[in-house]
């Protein structure tokens, strides 16, 4: 069956927000836009309210004001900057084509991932988004780092563009949930950067929240809550699907200050039936890693499938857990700790995902429990490899070695909670291994982005884009 094109609203949104993007000020989280089920699987009791630190989806002031150190430091005085892996990927930004002030956006007003039958598009055209948001972003950092609000201009008009260009995401297949996953929350975070600049004006930024807000929230929050159709199991689509539309909803609440849509996600996460939620992403119980080391691992559910895909599970995971804490409850300081939640069980998915893809490759067989995908009797129709791709039997050599921009997040996040060296080991390795090139020279590029943006255009891919990354700038600490 194909999937109806989908275009603009999908839920009900209050004509007091329409009328919001008029006024002289910025609406923060009154306008509830998430019909969230409010029946518990558990006496958990989700939060109330939550504090609201900005910028503080991704990246937060006490991030900035770490690197900004480091980037005077260099730029004063250069003795030693070639051995700083931070300073090292502030070059590398400084160098990329999408943080220059001649960067060219492209908003268009249909955007199409996907089979492009009765959308009015000739061919696909959502690397358009995926160029433009990157480009939005990597510039707010820039001003963020640098202070020049030349980049902050620059990075207002392409989402002032964006916003009032385009109006409809769609597809005559399901592929368009990726792009408003995955530039969804991409998006968010560069207008999160430059949500206190004085020179956005305030209507040109309500207009832009109202714009994620009825275009792409609905998108997000429909795939969350179907998982992907009346027609499909909950575990039909894979797990970075879910995770890019959790990152999206969850980048877009931080944003606007919208307490049930960070709950959504939280709910989602902890204890939902989709693909994104902790358990299903990661399947079954961590194991002893057989190389002897401390760590525990635990496959996840696209480890069988491919390393291109089971990578980038594990980069989009750690940059939601990473929002996530970010966030924290109001009146107790707390945050949304995602990345510790069950006892760190992500880190033996990251662990597992390290273990098997960083170099020297292990020598030792790779645990692994058969998975079946999608199996008779889970109520798909059949099709979209759906019963026909086969039980997982082992770890898939598939895109060995994929290179995602996340590991010095990872690692440094648990170094500074105290995780021991050994619990760290693979996460580690892989960390250092992208920092450098194989002469031992510091790159920056493990997160920085070398290595995903330096292709001429046209030939850069979706994967390019599936992440926002800068991880060796923004979280390595010395």
């Amino acid at each position: 069956m194909m999937k109806k094109l989908l275009t603009t609203i999908l839920v009900a949104v209050p004509v007091l927000l329409c009328a919001g993007a008029c006024t002289d000020f910025l609406y923060e989280g009154e306008i509830d836009l998430t019909p969230v089920n409010e029946e518990e699987k558990d006496d958990f009791v989700y939060p109330a309210s939550y504090e609201f630190q900005h910028p503080g989806a991704l990246v937060t002031k006490a991030d900035f004001d770490r690197v900004r150190a480091k980037v005077q430091q260099y730029t004063a005085d250069p003795a030693g900057a070639d051995t700083d892996p931070v300073y090292q990927s502030w070059l590398q930004l400084c160098n990329s084509k999408y943080a220059q002030l001649d960067y060219q956006s492209r908003a268009v007003p249909v955007l199409v991932r996907g089979d492009v039958t009765g959308t009015g598009v000739s061919s696909e055209n959502y690397l358009n988004a995926c160029r433009d948001a990157a480009a939005a972003f990597q510039l707010g950092l820039r001003y963020q780092i640098s202070g020049d609000e030349r980049y902050a201009n620059k990075a207002v008009n392409i989402l002032n563009e964006w916003a009032d260009v385009c109006h409809t995401i769609t597809a005559n297949d399901a592929n368009f949930n990726l792009l408003a996953g995955f530039q969804g929350y991409q998006f968010a975070n560069a207008a999160e950067l430059l949500r206190d600049y004085e020179g956005w004006q305030v209507a040109d930024q309500n207009a832009f929240k109202t714009w994620l807000l009825t275009l792409w929230y609905p998108i997000n929050y429909e795939f969350i809550d179907t998982h992907g159709g009346d027609n499909v199991c909950d575990l039909h689509y894979w797990s970075n699907w879910e995770l890019g539309n959790l990152a999206s909803i969850l980048a877009i609440g931080i944003y606007t200050e919208n307490v049930k849509m960070v709950n959504f996600v939280y709910r989602n996460f902890r204890e939902g039936e989709g693909s994104g939620a902790l358990h299903n992403m990661i399947p079954y119980e961590p194991v002893a890693d057989p190389a002897g080391n401390t760590a525990l691992i635990a496959q996840c559910m696209e480890s069988g499938r491919d390393q291109g895909h089971a990578t980038l599970v594990t980069s989009v995971c750690a940059e939601l857990c990473q929002m996530a804490g970010n966030v924290k409850v109001a009146g107790t300081g707390e945050a949304l700790d995602f990345f510790g939640m069950e006892d760190n069980l992500v880190l033996s998915m990251f662990e597992y995902t390290a273990m098997y893809n960083s170099t020297p490759y292990t020598s030792v067989p790779m645990p692994f429990t058969r998975y079946e995908y999608c199996p008779e009797g889970c109520g798909c129709p059949g099709g979209n490899n759906c019963h026909t791709q086969g039980p997982h039997l082992a770890v898939s050599s598939d895109g060995r070695g994929t290179l995602r921009p996340c590991w010095d997040l990872i690692y440094n996040h648990y170094k500074a909670k105290g995780v021991s060296e050994g619990q760290l080991y693979y996460s580690k390795r892989f960390a250092e291994q992208l920092r450098s090139n194989n002469d031992g020279v510091l790159t920056g590029d493990c997160g920085a982005g070398d290595s995903r943006y330096n292709n001429d255009e046209g030939s850069e891919t979706s994967a390019t884009f599936d992440q926002l990354g800068w991880g060796t700038l923004l979280f390595y600490r010395d």
